[in-house]
């Protein structure tokens, strides 16, 4: 079943009409039709520019991929987003408008240009406003629960991820790179993504988990907004463990069944209560710290849903979509701690 799945999308990438193979001998790197303007970001993957398209006067991003050992041809990670992203076509997900092959060295992916990401959002601001945090969250919820119905797992939920066009407010899932498949009979890697935002079964060596770990990394991103700080900030995996249990409480074969046999060390953490998301998030609505608490929940067998949580009282007890006043004039803004 899995070589079944696995040349289905090779084929699916071969066959791709927004992917091109250029062929000629000369150096440069980029791509036809294409005017390089800046460097936005580099990274160990490569780089990511921002440029113009003589053709239809668009701003676009090009993140470009330096292909190791390119005698074994584009590796199987890249043939992955690039099949999920054709196949993900939905407003709060990045579009992908074409793939270029450049001489077997570098893939190059053009994507639509949005000027901003939600961790540079959130830096920035020294007020959080309430109205625009439950219209991103919908938005990313709406996304994950896009994903989910196809059995896609994006692994890497982050602010970084998370891309804003500011003028509308529109915000889009971003950076497939990670993304998998999902079945009950897959074994994943399990230290993958950035640590602040893991689940607890991926941080418990647990080679086998599902889609609640992207429902709680956007449950961390929800906390990020609203105090404009990582959750949770441990670099070493047992940190990590122990400040989420010290929100959370420390797991028993009661609150989260069969943990004893996931992680057999449990009873060298310490023993915590649970903190409680009203403690810690007070100016946040009551539907919010339930929610919240839901996505935040530690079994991820009794973790909501992304589509549960879309149809929660949170977004659907009040009418709450911008009034129209500048964001850091609503009467729902509040400066950060």
């Amino acid at each position: 079943m899995v070589a079944i799945l696995w040349w289905s999308r090779m084929a699916r990438l071969a066959l791709c009409s927004i992917c091109s193979h250029d062929k000629s001998d000369g150096s440069d790197a980029g791509i036809p039709d294409l005017e390089i303007l800046e460097v936005v970001a580099d990274g160990g993957y490569g780089r990511v520019y921002q440029g113009f398209e003589p053709s239809t006067g668009e701003i676009v991003a090009m993140k470009q991929i330096v292909i190791i050992g390119s005698r074994q041809g584009v590796p199987s990670a890249i043939i992955r987003e690039v099949a999920f992203l054709k196949e993900l076509r939905h407003d709060n997900i990045v579009r992908l408008l074409r793939v270029y092959v450049r001489r077997h060295r570098y893939v190059n992916l053009v994507f639509e240009r949005l000027p901003c990401d939600l961790h540079d959002y959130i830096r920035r601001r020294t007020h959080r406003n309430m109205l625009a945090i439950k219209s991103f969250m919908y938005q990313i919820l709406s996304a994950l629960e896009f994903c989910h119905a196809r059995q896609v797992l994006h692994r890497d939920l982050k602010p970084s991820n998370v891309l804003i066009d500011q003028a509308s407010m529109l915000v889009k899932l971003a950076d497939f790179g990670l993304a998998r498949e999902f079945r009950n009979d897959i074994l994943y890697t399990d230290q993958l993504g950035t640590a602040a935002y893991r689940a607890p079964e991926m941080l418990c060596d647990n080679y086998q988990y599902s889609s609640p770990i992207d429902v709680w990394a956007a449950g961390c991103v929800f906390a990020e907004m609203i105090t404009g700080l990582p959750l949770f900030q441990n670099r070493k995996l047992r940190d990590e463990l122990e400040a989420i249990f010290r929100l959370t409480g420390t797991p028993t074969e009661e609150t989260w069944p069969g943990i004893t046999e996931l992680m057999p060390d449990i009873h060298k953490y310490q023993g915590h209560e649970p903190v409680g998301i009203r403690t810690l998030f007070p100016e946040l609505e009551r539907s919010g710290q339930d929610l919240l608490s839901r996505m935040l929940c530690l079994n991820p067998n009794e973790r909501i849903s992304a589509s549960a949580a879309l149809n929660h009282p949170y977004f659907t007890e009040e009418e709450w979509l911008w009034d129209g006043k500048p964001w850091e004039e609503s009467a729902r803004c509040i400066p950060f701690r």
